[in-house]
C-alpha cells in the first residue's frame, strides 16, 4: 500500500470507532438530520457498509470475503480493521455496490462515508454540525469530484456551469449538451459559485446542509436545485 491508501484505511478505522463509542446507550429512536432515519437505522447502514468495505477489501487481497448478512456494527467495525490491515496494491480492483474502483479511491471514499456517518450521529445526539478533521477533509477533496460523476441525474434545461469553490482546487460542474461533465468548459464564466470551507462544501454537496449556508452569487437557483441534479450520497 502507498501511504496515501494506509493513510485513508486509518482515517476510515478512527471514524468508525468513534461513531461505535458515540452511540453506546443513546436512544435509538432518537432522528437524525436524514430524512426519515432513526439512530437505529444510522447503525444499520455504518454496520452494513463497513461490512461491506471489509468484505471487498479481502477480496481485493484474493481472500474469502466472509461477511455475515446483518453484522452488528461492533462486528463489523473489527472486520474493517482487520481487513485494512491486509496488504493490496493501489491498483487493485475493489468490487462496490455502485462499481468496481481502484483501491487507492476505494480507500479515500471509506474514509468519507464513516466521517459523514460519525458526522451525522455527532448532529444527531447534539444538534451541532462537527467539523470535519484534517485526514478526513483531505480524503473527501479526493472523493467528491469523482462522486459528483456518478450521481450526476437531472440536468437543466439551460446550460448551466456551477463552480464549487473551497474544497482543494474546486471543483467546477458543467450542463452542456444535455449532461453534466466535470471541468470544463474552462474558458467559460461560472453560471452560478458556491463557496465555503471545505466542511461546509462537503457538507452542501453530501446533501447535510443546504446553499444558505454558503456564499452563492450568481443564477442561486442552480445551487438550491442542486440535490436535484447530483441526488445522494
Amino acid at each position: 500500500m502507498t501511504p496515501a491508501v494506509e493513510g485513508a484505511l486509518r482515517t476510515a478505522s478512527t471514524a468508525y470507532r468513534r461513531f461505535a463509542d458515540r452511540c453506546r446507550g443513546v436512544e435509538p429512536t432518537l432522528p437524525t438530520r436524514l430524512s426519515g432515519w432513526t439512530v437505529a437505522d444510522l447503525v444499520e447502514h455504518v454496520a452494513w457498509g463497513a461490512a461491506m468495505e471489509a468484505a471487498a477489501l479481502r477480496t481485493a487481497a484474493g481472500l474469502p470475503a466472509s461477511a455475515p448478512e446483518r453484522p452488528d456494527l461492533a462486528r463489523a467495525i473489527a472486520a474493517f480493521e482487520r481487513a485494512a490491515d491486509l496488504e493490496v496494491a493501489p491498483t487493485a480492483p475493489v468490487a462496490l455496490p455502485a462499481g468496481t474502483v481502484p483501491l487507492a479511491y476505494a480507500a479515500p471514499l471509506f474514509a468519507f462515508e464513516a466521517a459523514l456517518h460519525a458526522a451525522d450521529l455527532e448532529h444527531a445526539l447534539s444538534r451541532r454540525d462537527r467539523p470535519l478533521g484534517a485526514p478526513e477533509l483531505e480524503a473527501c477533496s479526493v472523493v467528491v469530484g469523482p462522486m459528483l460523476d456518478l450521481l450526476a441525474a437531472t440536468v437543466p434545461e439551460e446550460d448551466a456551469v456551477i463552480d464549487l469553490v473551497g474544497l482543494g482546487d474546486g471543483i467546477r460542474l458543467s450542463a452542456t449538451g444535455g449532461s453534466w461533465h466535470r471541468g470544463e468548459p474552462d474558458g467559460r464564466a461560472a453560471t452560478t459559485t458556491v463557496a465555503g470551507t471545505a466542511h461546509e462544501v462537503i457538507m452542501f454537496v453530501a446533501g447535510r446542509i443546504d446553499a444558505t449556508r454558503l456564499d452563492v452569487r450568481g443564477r442561486a437557483e442552480h445551487a438550491r436545485r442542486f440535490k436535484t441534479y447530483f441526488p445522494g450520497p
